[in-house]
């Protein structure tokens, strides 16, 4: 994580529980994971609403992964602002992720990341927002995050599925499945 999560954070992340993810961001983490023709992992609820391809417009898998996992978190039922409104915010986004992580597709060889940032948004930009995404890290295509520790205009977190595994409850139940398109 780089510094700004690392201070939101209070130098740690908290364990986290299935029943901390909204019921829609649970949803979409239990319905699994694609793996499309092209080689990408894509949470299938959301693969199953976006056409196109990574060849397509995007030019590399990983790109195409972020975009097609990438989801805002849902925060319209917290406090407009303030240090419940982030805890709560952090705590959802890192339990999707976690949920979503423990399920990911082992084979391929290609390692299945989550990031949870935090940044200002809204109309004002002065409203605390959260976004998660997932996408594989991959020797010939550049990364998402290349120094997570360079980022500094958002808080940032990367995820791995041991990192999920370690920090989702062990109420987690069973994991979603995983499938190949």
């Amino acid at each position: 994580m780089n510094a700004r999560m690392l201070a939101l954070a209070d130098a740690g992340l908290p364990s986290v529980r299935p029943d901390d993810v909204p019921p829609a961001y649970r949803a979409l983490a239990e319905e699994g994971w694609t793996v499309d023709a092209d080689g990408a992992c894509l949470l299938s609820a959301l693969r199953a609403g976006w056409s196109g391809s990574a060849a397509g417009e995007f030019g590399d898998v990983v790109h195409f992964e972020a975009t097609v996992n990438g989801r805002a978190m849902m925060d319209h039922d917290l406090p407009a602002d303030g240090p419940e409104r982030r805890h709560r915010l952090l705590r959802r986004s890192v339990a999707y992720a976690c949920l979503a992580l423990r399920a990911a597709p082992a084979e391929g060889g290609h390692a299945v990341l989550g990031y949870v940032s935090l940044s200002e948004g809204g109309l004002s930009d002065d409203t605390p927002t959260s976004h998660v995404t997932f996408c594989t890290r991959r020797p010939d295509v550049l990364p998402y995050v290349d120094r997570i520790e360079d980022y500094s205009g958002e808080a940032l977190l990367e995820l791995s599925r041991d990192d999920a595994v370690e920090l989702l409850a062990a109420t987690a139940g069973p994991a979603p499945r995983s499938r190949h398109s």
